[in-house]
């Protein structure tokens, strides 16, 4: 009785009331207890309030529904055919719907029920993988913050396949610490071809200078890739190689900076050999077995002594005399190579001596910027600008394992020390 009267007052009644009876209707269906006739009639009311014209309507019943493993499936999926923010809200929450009416609302709903979608709870695996495939932007922005989402490395390759002009999706994905080394080399080649188009397309550089530095730029960004301790080595490396990013410079890069275990999984991979063997060479002080290791992994024969000359500074950690302090552990070792190949003078070696230099100059000029920023971000007055000097002064410890000594300084007032930098101002 109370049902038939509901629905002849729904007839009249204004919207507002109307959806606050249909949520009383809806709690009371799903927590009250009814015997069969009435829980039948409840059903039926419910079921045209489907047809109410009202969206309010819709989102009361959907509110009251969405949670409830117990409503009737076919309001779940009435509701999601209605479309809009009903829909989206049992989308969302109601566990009633199945994997393939998920893809398939995904795939015919809007961009909201898409959003919707992506925001759901241990969403399963072939509902994120087409939501990667046909998701909008925003849909497949929700399903990159749904830490829950059950989403495998397959579908963040596919998005930033379809959305690689979107910095908004690469920002987003390097959020999820769970973050695979593939996608991020991929996100990595990525933005280095985009800037090189970038740059040349504005005239600032030639398509020649864009891509050397870009080049150097994405052997710094493949090395602290391959650095960083979330990612597995070794599945890290198989990444880079796979990228073409396992070089010749790469790998002497490494070696100065001191990452033996990063050399170490890199020949491995190279030469397809247990890392265990390759450990061994390295610590071996014969050089012939070791050069052929090199040889196999496609070290240039000009380029290959360098290893053996830097690996022996890593055993001996010997202090070589330099005419500056070096500031940076690239640099140091780069010192210290070149004064033991300048020093056996042979002339197979002259090549690498001048690669060498190269690489010095760049070691030097990164070290002179890295420096400069400090500098400038020290602040001016005699309380900020003295620990910050008593830090650049202490003793640090260089790739090659020793200290190095950073000429030290005479405490000085605020007068002398904007007097000095002035000094510097008008010579530079």
């Amino acid at each position: 009785m109370i049902v038939r009267r509901f629905l002849a007052w729904s007839r009249i009644a204004p919207a507002c009331a109307r959806a606050d009876a249909t949520s009383a209707l809806a709690r009371a269906f799903l927590y009250t207890p009814m015997d069969t006739e009435q829980r039948y009639e409840a059903e039926i009311a419910l079921t045209v309030m489907l047809d109410d014209p009202s969206p309010r309507v819709h989102r009361a019943l959907a509110e009251a529904m969405a949670d409830a493993e117990e409503a009737p499936r076919h309001l779940i999926t009435g509701l999601v055919a209605l479309g809009g923010e009903a829909a989206a809200i049992v989308l969302e929450k109601s566990r009633l719907l199945s994997r393939a009416e998920l893809v398939d609302a995904a795939a015919l709903g809007s961009e909201k029920a898409q959003i919707a979608i992506a925001r759901r709870a241990a969403l399963p695996t072939p509902v994120a993988a087409a939501l990667a495939e046909i998701g909008s932007l925003p849909a497949c922005l929700a399903l990159i913050r749904n830490s829950s989402a059950l989403a495998t490395e397959a579908e963040w390759l596919r998005m930033l396949e379809r959305f690689r002009a979107h910095a908004s999706l690469r920002e987003a994905l390097l959020t999820r610490a769970d973050l695979s080394a593939r996608v991020r080399e991929r996100m990595m080649g990525i933005v280095s071809g985009a800037l090189k188009e970038f740059l040349v397309e504005r005239g600032w550089f030639s398509r020649e200078r864009a891509e050397t530095m870009l080049r150097d730029a994405a052997q710094q960004g493949a090395l602290a890739l391959a650095c960083d301790k979330r990612l597995d080595l070794a599945e890290t490396v198989a990444c880079l190689r796979q990228g073409a990013r396992l070089t010749p410079a790469f790998l002497v890069h490494a070696l100065l900076g001191g990452h033996l275990d990063l050399v170490t999984a890199c020949l491995a991979d190279l030469t397809d050999t247990p890392s265990s063997k390759v450990a061994g060479f390295l610590r071996d002080k014969r050089r012939a077995p070791l050069l052929a290791l090199l040889k196999r992994a496609g070290i240039p024969s000009w380029l290959a002594p360098a290893f053996p000359v830097a690996l022996a500074e890593l055993r001996t950690a010997k202090t070589l005399a330099t005419g500056a302090a070096a500031a940076t552990p690239m640099r140091l070792a780069l010192t210290r190579v070149l004064a033991r190949l300048e020093a056996e003078g042979r002339e197979e070696t002259r090549r690498l001596i001048a690669y060498l230099r190269s690489l010095e100059a760049k070691a030097a000029r990164e070290e002179a910027r890295s420096i400069a920023e400090a500098m400038v971000s020290l602040e001016e007055d005699e309380t900020g600008l003295e620990p910050s000097l008593a830090r650049l002064a202490a003793p640090a410890r260089g790739a090659l394992g020793e200290p190095r000594a950073i000429v030290g300084h005479e405490p000085a007032n605020s007068d002398t020390a904007n007097m000095e930098f002035a000094e510097v101002a008008v010579a530079a």
